[in-house]
C-alpha cells in the first residue's frame, strides 16, 4: 500500500498542468457524510461506501485517542475501484484527504492477512492523517495565518512551505508507514503487525542474519524487502517503542514532533526515550527482535525441517511456480529490481530454456494441456484510465504473446484439462467471484460467467480438478475466516471442505484427485498442508523454518514445487511427497500472534477443519437511502450528488516576493486548490509592484471532468532575459497571455502517447527602457502580440528498473507546431517547428549491469518574419531544466538563430552503490555513475546558412550521485569537466542538478 503523507510532490500534480485526464469520466460519484467525514463513491460502491460509513467515527475514536490530535474540518474519503490491485493514500496538505481502491488485497502484497479489508486499509490511512497533521507550537500560529500551504515554484516560496506546513510532513518514512502499520494493526483484528507474512519475514532475516541498519529503512534499498522496508521496520521499531516506553508514546511522540522545525527529530525521541535517539532505539530494537526470533527459530529446531532442494535462484521474487503437463518444464514469474518483470520456462533440473516479458500482474501462470504455450494476466491500462487484468497467451514455438481478453478485470487464470475453458477470479466494485470463459471461439475466447455471486470478499485459487468436472478454490471473508471449497460444474453445487481463522491459500489437486494440497499458517509458518478427500481429514505436509506458497504437484504426483522464502525474496524450490510423512497432528507450532475468530479457534496442534457456516452480513453496514446510524452512534447522510464546489475553495496562501526590474520588488500572494476526486484543480497568484504602479496575477485551471483534459492559462508577469543574446545586458519584460489547451491520452502500461492542441494569445511589453528605435543596445526587441495556434504530440516508452543508472531502453519524441498569423490577431506571420528525440540503448554486459548508450536529437526552426531576441533558439552550457538546447564546453545561450540542431552521446556506467546513509539523517546515497558524453550543435539564420565547419562541438565527462535528500526528494547532482573544440570553446568546470535522468 502506498501511503504518502508527504504532500510536496503528491499534491503538486493537483495544480501543474495534467498531461491527461486522471478519473474515469464514466464514473459518477455520490457522497455521504458522518459527523467526521465525507465520503465520496462512484457507481457500484453503493456497498462499500455503506460499510465505510458504518466503521468510521470508531475507526476516528480509537486513532484520535491514540494520537491525542482532533483533525480539523472532515476528512475526505475517496472510494474508487479504477485497479485491480489494493492500495491506498493519505494526504494532508492542502485538507485531509484518503483515497482508498476498493479490491480485497492478495496474500502476497502483505496485506492479505486481515479480519476486514476495508477496515484495515481505513485505518492505515486515517492513522497517516491523524499522526501527520498535528500542529504545536509555532506550526499552530503558522497553521493560523497561513493554513496548511503548497510551495508555489520558487527557492523563497520553498523555503516557506517548510517554515509552513505541517511539521511531521517531513518526518521519515519509516515513522510514517510504522506508525500507521501499528495502529492498524493495533485497531484491527489483524493488520501487518500480526501477520505471518511479517513473522516470516522477521524470522528469516535474524537466521539468515540479513537484518537492515536504519539508515536503510531511511532511504531506498532496491534490495527485497524493498519498498516495504519503512513498513515492516518502522512497524518493528513502533512496537518496540509501545512496548518499551508505554503504549501512550505514539502520541507524545506525534505531538512533540509536530512543535519542532523539519528535520530536527532528535528532541522528541530523546524525550520520551530516556535520552536516547532514534538510532540507539532502533538499535534495541534489532537486539530484542533477535531474541525473540531466535527462541522462535529454536521452538520450530525441536523437529527436522522438510528438506527443500532448489531448483532456480536466479533472481529476487521468483514464484507461481507450475509444471508443465508432461512434468518435463517448469514455468514460473520472476520480478527482480535489476531487469524488467518475466515469465521463464525451466527444464525439470532448472536449466533456462525460455523467457518472455511479462507486466504488472498478479503473477498467475497456467500451461495449455499441451505444453505448447503458457496462459498469464498481466495488467494494462483500460478506457484510458484503469488499471485493470486480462488474459493473454504466449505460444512457446512462436515466441509471441497474444491477448485474448479486453477489460474483464481477471486473477488466478487456470486452462482446464482439456483446454476448453477458463476459470478466473474476477474483481468489480470491492468484491470477487469465479467466473467461466469458454474458450476456442473464432474470439478466442467468451465473456467471463460468475459461478459464485460474493459481496466484497475475496476469492482467490481457482484450480480444475484433474477430471475438470470441479474447481476449488478459496474464499476469505470479512471476520477472519477463510474456508476451502469445492464447486461442481455438474450440479452448480458449493460445497466447503474446511474453515480455519488461519490462512489458507494456494489450492491444488493431487494429481490423482485424492487430496488438495494448500498453504497455511495455522502453525505460525506458512506450510504446506493436504486435505484427504477420501478421509475428509486435514494433514501437514512440510515443516519449514521460514515458509513457501504456491505449491504444485508434478504429473506423477512425486513432488511439489513451491515459491519457498529466504530474506532476499523467493525462490524456486522443490520436496518430496511421502504421504507416510504426513501428520494430522500440527507442530511444532509458534504462538499466535493474533486473536482467531472465536468460531474457528483452534489449540495449537489442532485440525482447524469444519464446516463453514453461511456468510453474515457485513459488519456496520448501513442504508444508503435514508438517513442512518452509524457503528457509534452518528447521523449517517443521505446519499447526494458529489459537489466539487465543497472541497474547491482555498485552503492556504503563501506570500511572494520577486523582481520585475532591477531595482524592482513585487509583493504578492499565492494558493492553489483542488476537489477531493480531482476533476478541478488551480493555482493562483496575485501580486503588486510598487515602483510600477501595476499588478501582476497568474492562474493555471485544469478540468478532468471530459476527456480530454482542458487547461486554462492566463498571465500578466514580468520576465526577464537575462543578458539578452549575450551583450551583457538584461532586459525585463511584460508578458500578457491567454491559452486553452485540449490534451488527450493515449495510455498503456509502457508506452505513453499525448495528443495537444490550442490557442494561445499573447503580448509582449517592454519593461526596461529602449532606445527610440526599439533596440536594447542595439538589440532588436519585439513588442506587440504573438497570438498563436499550436498543436503537438508526445511519446514515451521509457523503461528504468530499481537499480538503473538512468533509462535503460525505449525512446521519447515530442514534435511541437505554433502557427502566428495576423489573421489571428497577432503582429507576425512565423512558424515554429521543434522536435526532441531520445533514444537508450542498454548494452548487453553482465560486468557492471546498466551500462546505456543515450542518444538525444533536437531542432528547431522558425519559418516567417525575422525573430527578435526574445525569441531566437539559443545554445550553449551544461543541461538544465531552463537549458533546453544545451552544448557543454561552451558559455550558456552564447549563440542564436532562428534555426538550430542539437545532438548527444553518453556512455553512462554505474560505479558503486552505496545504499547508505548517516543514521537518521534526512540523506542516503543510492548510487554513484559516471558518464563520457560528446555534444554538438548549431545556430544558424537568413544571414548566416548551414555549414557543416561552423558545427560546435564539446565532450567530457561527468560523475553523477543519485540521493534522497529529506527522506523523499530524489536529485542527481552532478560535478563536470567539458571541453569545447571549436570557435568559442573553453574548458568548463561545472555543477548541475538533474531531477530523473
Amino acid at each position: 500500500m502506498k501511503s504518502l503523507c508527504l504532500a510536496v510532490a503528491a499534491l503538486l500534480c493537483l495544480v501543474s498542468v495534467s498531461h491527461a485526464a486522471r478519473i474515469d469520466t464514466a464514473f459518477r460519484y455520490s457522497t455521504v457524510e458522518t459527523r467526521h467525514f465525507a465520503i465520496h463513491y462512484h457507481q457500484g460502491l453503493e456497498g462499500v461506501a455503506r460499510r465505510a460509513a458504518g466503521m468510521a467515527e470508531e475507526i476516528h475514536d480509537k486513532l484520535t485517542r491514540e494520537f491525542q490530535w482532533h483533525p480539523a474540518g472532515k476528512t475526505q474519503v475517496v472510494l474508487i475501484d479504477d485497479s485491480d490491485f489494493t492500495n491506498g493514500l493519505a494526504i494532508t496538505i492542502p485538507y485531509n484527504t484518503i483515497y482508498l481502491e476498493v479490491v480485497p488485497p492478495t496474500l502476497t502484497s502483505t496485506l492479505g492477512e486481515y479480519d476486514d479489508w476495508l477496515k484495515t486499509l481505513f485505518t492505515h490511512e486515517y492513522a497517516h492523517i491523524v499522526s501527520a497533521d498535528p500542529a504545536r507550537g509555532y506550526s499552530k500560529v503558522t497553521r493560523a495565518i497561513f493554513g496548511k500551504p503548497l510551495p508555489w515554484m520558487d527557492p523563497l516560496s520553498a523555503l516557506l512551505f517548510l517554515s509552513t506546513a505541517p511539521p511531521n510532513t517531513f518526518l521519515p518514512r519509516w515513522w510514517h508507514e510504522g506508525m500507521a502499520t501499528w495502529a492498524e494493526t493495533k485497531y484491527t483484528g489483524q493488520g501487518r503487525g500480526k501477520s505471518s507474512y511479517y513473522d516470516m519475514i522477521f524470522r528469516t532475516a535474524v537466521a539468515e542474519d540479513n537484518l537492515p541498519t536504519v539508515d536503510q529503512i531511511n532511504g531506498d534499498v532496491p534490495e527485497w524487502p524493498s519498498g516495504h522496508l519503512p513498513y515492516i521496520y518502522g512497524y518493528r521499531l513502533q512496537r518496540y517503542i509501545a512496548e518499551t516506553y508505554g503504549d501512550d508514546v505514539a502520541g507524545k511522540l506525534t505531538l512533540g514532533h509536530a512543535g519542532r522545525f523539519p528535520y530536527t527529530i532528535t528532541g522528541p525521541a530523546k524525550a520520551n526515550f530516556g535520552g536516547k535517539s532514534y538510532r540507539e532505539v532502533y538499535r534495541d530494537m534489532i537486539a530484542s527482535l533477535k531474541d525473540e526470533q531466535s527462541r522462535r527459530v529454536a521452538a520450530l529446531a525441536l523437529q527436522p525441517f522438510t528438506p527443500l532442494s532448489t531448483i532456480y535462484d536466479e533472481g529476487e521474487n521468483l514464484t507461481s511456480p507450475r509444471f508443465s503437463p508432461d512434468g518435463s518444464r517448469i514455468a514460473f514469474s520472476r520480478r527482480d529490481p535489476r531487469d524488467h518483470t518475466t515469465v521463464i520456462v525451466t527444464d525439470a533440473s532448472g536449466k533456462k530454456v525460455a523467457e518472455f516479458r511479462r507486466q504488472l500482474s498478479d503473477g498467475s501462470l497456467s500451461w495449455s494441456p499441451d505444453g505448447r504455450s503458457i496462459y498469464f494476466t498481466q495488467a494494462e491500462v483500460n478506457r484510458g484510465f484503469n488499471l485493470y487484468q486480462d488474459l493473454y497467451v504466449y505460444d512457446l514455438d512462436q515466441g509471441r504473446s497474444t491477448r485474448l481478453t479486453e477489460g474483464e478485470r481477471l486473477g488466478d487464470v487456470q486452462v482446464s484439462p482439456d483446454g476448453r475453458r477458463f476459470a478466473a477470479v474476477a474483481s468489480s466494485r470491492g468484491s470477487q467471484n469465479i467466473v467461466l470463459m469458454a474458450a476456442g471461439t473464432p474470439e478466442g475466447y467468451s465473456p467471463a460467467a460468475a459461478i459464485t455471486s460474493y459481496t466484497e470478499e475475496r476469492v482467490s485459487g481457482p484450480r480444475f480438478s484433474p477430471d475438470g468436472r470441479s474447481i476449488c478454490y478459496v474464499l476469505t471473508d470479512n471476520a477472519g475466516t477463510s474456508s476451502l471449497r469445492i464447486y461442481d460444474l455438474a450440479t452448480k453445487t458449493d460445497t466447503p471442505l474446511l474453515s480455519a481463522g488461519s490462512t489458507l491459500a494456494y489450492p491444488a489437486w493431487a494429481p490423482d484427485a485424492s487430496a488438495i494440497y494448500y498453504v497455511s499458517d495455522e502453525t505460525g509458518v506458512f506450510n504446506v498442508f493436504a486435505y484427504d478427500l477420501r478421509d475428509r481429514k486435514s494433514y501437514q505436509v512440510s515443516h519449514l523454518l521460514s515458509g513457501a506458497l504456491q505449491p504444485d504437484p508434478a504429473p506423477d504426483g512425486s513432488r511439489l514445487l513451491v515459491a519457498k522464502y529466504t530474506s532476499r525474496g523467493f525462490k524456486i524450490a522443490q520436496l518430496g511427497v511421502d504421504r507416510a510423512q504426513w501428520r494430522e497432528r500440527r507442530g511444532p507450532a509458534l504462538p499466535l500472534t493474533r486473536t482467531l475468530p472465536a468460531a474457528v479457534g483452534q489449540p495449537a496442534g489442532a485440525s482447524s477443519a469444519q464446516p463453514v457456516p453461511s456468510p453474515a452480513p457485513a459488519a456496520g453496514a448501513l442504508s444508503l437511502d435514508r438517513p442512518s446510524q452509524s457503528s457509534q452512534g452518528g447521523q449517517v447522510s443521505p446519499p447526494a450528488p458529489y459537489n466539487a464546489l465543497d472541497t474547491l475553495l482555498p485552503r492556504f496562501w503563501l506570500p511572494r516576493i520577486y523582481a520585475d526590474g532591477p531595482d524592482g520588488i513585487v509583493l504578492g500572494a499565492f494558493t492553489a486548490g483542488a476537489d477531493a476526486v480531482g476533476y478541478h484543480s488551480y493555482a493562483l497568484s496575485a501580486a503588486y509592484s510598487s515602483e510600477r504602479k501595476r499588478g501582476y496575477y497568474s492562474l493555471l485551471y485544469n478540468n478532468d471532468s471530459f476527456y480530454p483534459t482542458l487547461t486554462l492559462r492566463a498571465h500578466a508577469e514580468p520576465f526577464l532575459y537575462a543578458d539578452l543574446y549575450q551583450n551583457g545586458n538584461d532586459y525585463w519584460e511584460l508578458n500578457r497571455g491567454v491559452s486553452l489547451q485540449a490534451s488527450i491520452p493515449i495510455n498503456r502500461l509502457e508506452s505513453h502517447y499525448r495528443l495537444l492542441a490550442g490557442y494561445e494569445i499573447v503580448d509582449q511589453e517592454a519593461l526596461t527602457p529602449l532606445r527610440p528605435d526599439g533596440t536594447l543596445y542595439g538589440v532588436p526587441v519585439f513588442q506587440g502580440r504573438r497570438d498563436n495556434l499550436f498543436a503537438g504530440i508526445d511519446f514515451d516508452n521509457v523503461l528504468k528498473y530499481p537499480y538503473s543508472v538512468s533509462s535503460e531502453e525505449g525512446r521519447r519524441i515530442s514534435l511541437l507546431y505554433r502557427h502566428y498569423a495576423r489573421d489571428l490577431g497577432s503582429d507576425i506571420n512565423l512558424s515554429e517547428y521543434s522536435a526532441t528525440y531520445q533514444e537508450y540503448l542498454r548494452l548487453p554486459l553482465k560486468t557492471p549491469r546498466h551500462q546505456v548508450v543515450y542518444l538525444r536529437l533536437s531542432g528547431a526552426l522558425a519559418d516567417g518574419d525575422l525573430q527578435f531576441g526574445q525569441q531566437a533558439f539559443q545554445m550553449g552550457g551544461p543541461p538544465s531544466d531552463l537549458n533546453k538546447y544545451p552544448l557543454r564546453g561552451y558559455p550558456v545561450r552564447s549563440m542564436a538563430g532562428k534555426y538550430i540542431a542539437t545532438g548527444t552521446l553518453e556512455y553512462r556506467s554505474p560505479i558503486m552503490y552505496p545504499l547508505h546513509g548517516i543514521g537518521t539523517v534526512p540523506a542516503f546515497a543510492e548510487k554513484l555513475h559516471g558518464a563520457l558524453f560528446v555534444d554538438a550543435g548549431q545556430v544558424w539564420d537568413d544571414h548566416r546558412s548551414f555549414h557543416g565547419d561552423e558545427t560546435r562541438v564539446g565532450a567530457g565527462v561527468e560523475l553523477r550521485a543519485d540521493v534522497t535528500l529529506g527522506y523523499w526528494v530524489k536529485v542527481t547532482p552532478a560535478l563536470g569537466f567539458a571541453h569545447g573544440f571549436n570557435k568559442g570553446g573553453e574548458d568548463q568546470i561545472y555543477f548541475t542538478l538533474y531531477l530523473g535522468l
